[in-house]
């Protein structure tokens, strides 16, 4: 494959940014590109009565754009000297030569149309310039619906899995992007010496459109993100099923164009990957918290700052100072006069100066707190309820020691011929049932590819377990006969 099959410019012309680089002219033309957008070519635009748009309608478009930008917008005089008519036409010469424009020929007939790769383009830089704040719930419910959807019809929704799997990764990258947004936001916000400019961007940009819309309810447990763990089991569910895997399998090797099942398989597990990364959200949402409280912080600290620290105070003390001034001629010469000025009055040593004394106060009896003793039914009770518990108790260790009465070591024994001595042996006989179909679904998983954590790696280097399809039923149970080998080289000392 050669190195540049994937470069933009592939896809689209070379010169297609020389417009919006223009130093003079660059936000002028893209509003003039939404301008033509909205008239011409976005989809709820009026339809053209023939083949397209006529470059003398597209022009004329221009021409009430850029009265109507004069009007809103300084200028400079030369500019506004020349015909708005050759302004129009060398702006659409413009858009033409870097291709946002294209000319369409049908007949004698020139058209000015919008080609469906550069629209595409225009309508991504679109939204990014009018993104506002992101709701997470919204696409979480998207991803976990998608999910039903596939797993109770995979044949028919099996196109729906590869949506969820990408909805999961953007979800991902909106929550790393948007840390680095406030990062970002928080240093433009130090940049402002005036404390209202400071105020209009901290609460009418940086709170109202920077954050996750939903950022107040992000780490409650009704937020729909706490159903991501039911988002992983879902997708894991999907791909370890034969009957909804063989579903996917088929759908990606006919519409993706896989040479093997096992490209197929790599692509499935790729988008399977994508959503349990959903599993990492934790570390992401800590991480963008702890910014958001940084920002926080210092945008308040900054706000207290400005609003302490700005003032004429020179003029404040200038007043006060005349404000005694006038008090003091105001009275006789033979009357003193006594300012509440925030310290003692009077003669610095002497008994008005000095602090009353502290007063000890009294020491409080705290409440005498009794060992509460246990009546000898309680005691006996908890006895009851220790022993019930240490029986009902199925550990490696129990299982292994079971094991050991019944099977010799290389030997091989079904679950339907061991004994029940007591009640932790049928509790340790029950257990068999769930470790058979923990064996069976790891050998399924090991056919398919599949990896997960391996239960109770301790029992198994000691024996081996596998269900035979049979059933069997005692005086105590019925339940799924499971064949146990014991390893010749298994010991159960290390097991107590």
């Amino acid at each position: 494959m050669p190195e540049d099959a994937d470069n933009l410019f592939d896809r689209v012309p070379e010169h297609i940014f020389r417009p919006l680089g223009a130093h003079e002219h660059a936000r002028r033309n893209w509003s003039l590109l939404n301008h033509l957008y909205n008239d011409f070519f976005a989809p709820e635009a009026d339809p053209p009565e023939g083949e397209g748009w006529t470059q003398k309608r597209v022009v004329a478009s221009i021409e009430r754009f850029l009265v109507r930008w004069d009007d809103e917008h300084e200028t400079n005089v030369e500019e506004r000297g020349t015909p708005v008519n050759i302004r129009a036409h060398d702006a659409l010469s413009s858009f033409l030569d870097s291709g946002w424009l294209s000319i369409d020929r049908v007949g004698f007939t020139q058209f000015v149309i919008m080609r469906p790769t550069v629209q595409n383009l225009f309508e991504l830089l679109k939204t990014f310039a009018e993104q506002g704040p992101e709701f997470i719930g919204g696409r979480v419910q998207s991803v976990r619906n998608n999910l039903l959807q596939v797993q109770a019809d995979p044949e028919k929704n099996a196109a729906v899995f590869q949506v969820a799997a990408k909805e999961c990764s953007a979800l991902l990258r909106m929550l790393n992007t948007t840390r680095m947004r406030v990062r970002e936001a928080s240093e433009y916000l130090r940049t402002q010496e005036s404390t209202h400019l400071f105020l209009e961007k901290f609460f009418g940009d940086y709170i109202s459109s920077l954050y996750i819309g939903d950022y107040s309810d992000l780490f409650s447990r009704n937020h729909p993100l706490a159903s991501r763990w039911d988002i992983v089991d879902l997708a894991s569910r999907i791909t370890e099923e034969p009957e909804s895997r063989e579903q996917l399998r088929r759908w990606y090797r006919k519409n993706l164009r896989c040479r093997s099942t096992e490209e197929a398989d790599a692509l499935i597990e790729s988008d399977t990957a994508r959503v349990l990364a959903l599993r990492e959200v934790d570390r992401l949402l800590a991480r963008l918290k702890d910014a958001v409280t940084r920002a926080n912080d210092q945008a308040l600290g900054y706000l207290e700052y400005k609003v302490r620290s700005q003032g004429n105070f020179d003029m404040k003390t200038d007043q006060v100072i005349n404000a005694v001034v006038r008090a003091a001629d105001s009275r006789p010469n033979d009357k003193n006069l006594a300012l509440p000025t925030g310290w003692s009055q009077g003669r610095l040593l002497s008994e008005d100066a000095l602090k009353m004394p502290n007063k000890k106060p009294r020491k409080r009896r705290g409440a005498v707190i009794q060992k509460r003793q246990l009546s000898p039914e309680a005691r006996a009770r908890r006895l009851v309820r220790q022993i019930m518990k240490g029986n009902r108790e199925v550990s490696e260790a129990r299982i292994i020691q079971y094991i050991d009465r019944h099977v010799d070591s290389g030997g091989i024994l079904e679950s339907s011929s061991m004994e029940v001595d007591s009640i932790n042996d049928l509790c340790i006989l029950a257990a068999f049932s769930r470790l058979g179909l923990i064996a069976d679904r790891t050998e399924r998983n090991a056919r398919a590819g599949i990896v997960r954590p391996t239960l109770f790696k301790e029992l198994n280097r000691h024996i081996e377990i596998e269900l035979t399809g049979e059933r069997f039923e005692n005086e105590y149970i019925e339940a799924p006969v499971v064949r146990i080998r014991r390893r010749k080289d298994g010991s159960t000392n290390n097991a107590n």
